[in-house]
């Protein structure tokens, strides 16, 4: 039987966190404090006109933009403005976000004062939960779109708004708003745009653009954040730029080497697994195992899925993940017990293999595993078994009908479950998917009923 090994992660350990949180205007500039009354950073009352002076002068972070900064008109909303700029000033997020919306709300409130309360808003969000942004990006957005804030804060929102989306896995919007970045600002050498839009595209399979942006990014870093060297060398990989990969993860591992980083094995493993270099990242693991240094879901992830595409060792891709498992450092989803079901497969264990395919086809959702499980079970005679499963795979919507059906059919053949008329259905049913259409044809024509 031939079947696909499939990765067990994309990446490992590849996640691109927030590299900072837009600034506010609090305190900054003349258009955020045109109130009756402002406040230091610690509340206490200061003379307006001398801080939106002092904030007038701050330098622009985007001479280059082709936005020119809006004009804040006369507030007709003192008393909610002043509240909201108090409370940007305080600690309470829950205050904030409520003076926010009374100011976001206001029939009165001009564009300016609107867009800067959706930020303040998506600061308090991210205040309270920095591990959820569902809110943070609905105002983040509406205060980019209504154009309202000054352009230092303008843009360092919508650069943090492309990163809260790249998190949130929303890839089309992201690059929305980071191209929009750069094409509005002239900014084109930023590493956490450069490495966020790299990011957005790879997961988008757009790997050319993926990798335009992610060799700037890994020549501005020069393999510091692993996580910009992992994409590229996948994204090679995957435009069929191998020697690319392996130029790139022996880079890689030599300078994570040299710089004397404690971490610098678990880099090599992590970017040898990464680039297919399965038998240098099988070593890798193998050192580190020995000297009890394997402790992280991405290293075992790494050693496990190297060995399950090494030829005769899947026994050790086995023990891998059974170790890891038991540790509770793996928590086995179906992926993972795909790679361990195919492993026992092919070291010759059918009955691990229908164990493990059969806890992965239950958190399945596609049928795919049924229908391996359905494979297995009929090559160990289990036809009642095999015929059930291959029905729970097409129920799923397995991809491959037709095998489902030829598989039923052997299952209801003479030497199973004896059920002619059965089995002359399922392969007519097999006859009609490419697939499996020239198998069912023959078979049907043995039984005479072609």
């Amino acid at each position: 039987m031939k079947t696909q090994k499939i990765l067990g992660a994309a990446l490992f350990g590849t996640a691109l966190l927030l590299s900072a949180q837009a600034s506010a205007q609090s305190g900054g500039a003349r258009d955020r404090l045109r109130a009756e009354k402002c406040y230091t950073t610690d509340g206490k009352p200061i003379d307006c006109e001398q801080q939106a002076n002092a904030a007038a002068a701050v330098v622009e972070k985007y001479p280059n933009a082709t936005r020119v900064t809006p004009e804040m008109p006369k507030t007709k909303i003192k008393k909610e403005w002043d509240v909201l700029v108090k409370a940007s000033n305080g600690t309470d997020a829950a205050v904030l976000i409520a003076a926010g919306e009374a100011v976001l709300n206001h029939p009165d409130a001009s564009v300016n004062e609107k867009s800067e309360a959706a930020n303040q808003i998506a600061q308090a969000y991210l205040r309270q939960r920095q591990d959820n942004y569902l809110k943070p990006i609905q105002y983040a957005k509406q205060a980019v779109d209504l154009g309202g804030l000054n352009n230092n804060t303008h843009y360092a929102l919508m650069l943090i708004l492309g990163q809260m989306l790249v998190a949130e896995k929303r890839y089309e919007e992201a690059v929305t708003y980071l191209e929009r970045f750069s094409t509005e600002t002239g900014v084109a050498d930023d590493l956490n745009l450069l490495k966020n839009k790299g990011n957005a595209y790879y997961r988008l399979a757009k790997y050319p653009e993926a990798i335009g942006q992610l060799e700037k990014a890994y020549a501005i870093d020069k393999g510091a954040d692993a996580n910009i060297a992992v994409m590229l060398m996948d994204a090679y990989n995957k435009s069929g730029r191998k020697a690319d990969a392996d130029r790139l993860a022996d880079e890689v591992a030599k300078s994570a080497a040299a710089s004397g980083d404690p971490g610098a094995a678990s880099k090599q493993l992590l970017v040898y697994a990464n680039a297919k270099q399965y038998e240098k990242a099988a070593a890798a693991f193998d050192a580190l195992y020995a000297k009890g240094q394997i402790s992280t879901l991405a290293e075992y992830e790494a050693g496990y899925v190297s060995y399950s595409y090494l030829e005769g060792k899947e026994a050790q891709a086995i023990k891998i993940i059974n170790e890891g498992i038991a540790k509770g450092v793996i928590k086995p989803d179906a992926a993972v017990y795909n790679i361990l079901g195919q492993s026992y497969y092919y070291s010759g264990d059918a009955n691990g293999a229908i164990g493990a395919w059969g806890k992965g086809a239950a958190l399945s959702k596609n049928g795919e595993q049924d229908l391996l499980l359905a494979r297995v079970l009929g090559e160990e005679s289990e036809y009642a078994k095999s015929k059930s499963a291959a029905q729970l795979a097409l129920s799923k919507g397995v991809e491959n009908k037709g095998d489902a059906y030829l598989i039923i059919a052997e299952a209801e053949s003479e030497f199973g479950l004896d059920d002619r008329a059965a089995m002359i259905s399922a392969l007519r049913e097999a006859a009609k998917y490419p697939e499996s259409q020239a198998e069912a044809k023959k078979r049907l024509k043995q039984a005479g009923a072609n």
